[in-house]
């Protein structure tokens, strides 16, 4: 797969190439006519001028990137002397890692123990890595925003894994290592076989009462959270593999075949994304839960104190509209009694 992704960018690379040399010797050529026409007979030697400086700016990165040395490569083979020629580099390479300050690397059968140290390095900056990507992408719920994330911090979590195991890594190295992880990437198995809400739901349910059937009306709340999880879990899980497979390519010792470092990293970050969707998944629905249950308390808090100023004036208005009909009653009977004849007297 890596051939034929080779064999697809570097014609494409050289065409770009070649549109931008044709553009530029457009423009040169403009520039020679315009100076042409200020001063007469200077075209020439601006065109010649332009096209020496421009020449030099375009030829001096490529010097620079074929004089630096070639990644240390695996070989495919096997054969015993390139593989012991390939370990005394890797080994000569890990005795000068700060990471490995104070470890014996005195033989080659001291490599794998330096090798698993880095790795555990590697792993806490792929975990954490995934988990901020799980985080945000759970709550932006941006499609566009989500990928230009998730990818920034795809590629600089590679760039961190390549500085663990190569600290100063080249361009030629890290062209390597991008190239095998997006080979691997690419013809990776397809993400919508796995059902990340079902990864999701069991954390919803431990925390979010209402697909308990605790408090009847907050389904579509529950659910909401649940997509949410699973669209984090979806990206985390990616981002997984991505790392997973950097760090796959930066501690091999033999050429890893592509369909093993597939199958492996999957099934590795599957186990991972369902960790950290527990632990990361759990702390976003507790405090989605605690927001909505202190709205709900606020909120029939609000209700009961409005139902008790009602009842508090119908209860005042109705007293006073007692003790109005009792004093109208009053003056009634004694303006009655005042009517009848020989009460006076008596």
């Amino acid at each position: 797969m890596g051939k034929i992704i080779s064999r697809i960018l570097i014609p494409a690379s050289l065409a770009i190439l070649g549109y931008f040399c044709l553009s530029l010797f457009a423009t040169i050529s403009q520039v020679a006519n315009f100076s042409e026409l200020a001063y007469p007979g200077s075209a020439k030697w601006v065109f010649w001028c332009m096209v020496v400086v421009f020449s030099g700016l375009l030829l001096t990165p490529l010097y620079i990137y074929f004089r630096l040395p070639k990644p240390p490569v695996p070989p495919s083979d096997g054969a015993p002397k390139a593989v012991a020629a390939f370990q005394n580099d890797l080994r000569e390479r890990l005795q000068g890692n700060p990471l490995l300050s104070g470890m014996a690397l005195e033989t080659n059968d001291e490599i794998p123990a330096a090798l698993s140290k880095l790795g555990s390095e590697a792993g806490i900056v792929i975990k954490n890595t995934a988990s901020t990507v799980f985080v945000s992408t759970a709550v932006m719920q941006n499609g566009r925003l989500d990928g230009l994330f998730v990818l920034a911090g795809q590629l600089r979590m590679v760039w961190r894994i390549a500085s663990i195991y190569y600290q100063r890594p080249s361009p030629r190295q890290m062209l390597y290592l991008y190239s095998n992880v997006g080979a691997n990437v690419l013809i990776a198995e397809s993400i919508q076989e796995i059902d990340f809400s079902e990864i999701a739901t069991p954390v919803v349910a431990a925390i979010f009462p209402s697909l308990k059937g605790g408090i009847p009306g907050l389904q579509g709340v529950a659910s909401l959270l649940v997509n949410s999880l699973a669209n984090g879990a979806a990206n985390a899980f990616l981002t997984l593999r991505v790392g997973l497979i950097a760090k796959t390519y930066c501690e091999a010792l033999s050429l890893p075949s592509q369909n093993s470092v597939r199958k492996s990293t999957t099934s590795e970050a599957l186990v991972l994304v369902a960790g950290i969707v527990k632990d990361q998944g759990g702390q976003i629905v507790e405090k989605s839960w605690r927001m909505v249950r202190d709205t709900i308390t606020q909120a029939t808090g609000t209700t009961i104190q409005g139902a008790k100023n009602v009842l508090s004036k119908t209860a005042s208005t109705s007293v006073d509209g007692v003790k109005t009909v009792g004093e109208k009653i009053g003056s009634g009977w004694q303006s009655i009694k005042e009517r009848i004849p020989g009460k006076e007297k008596q």
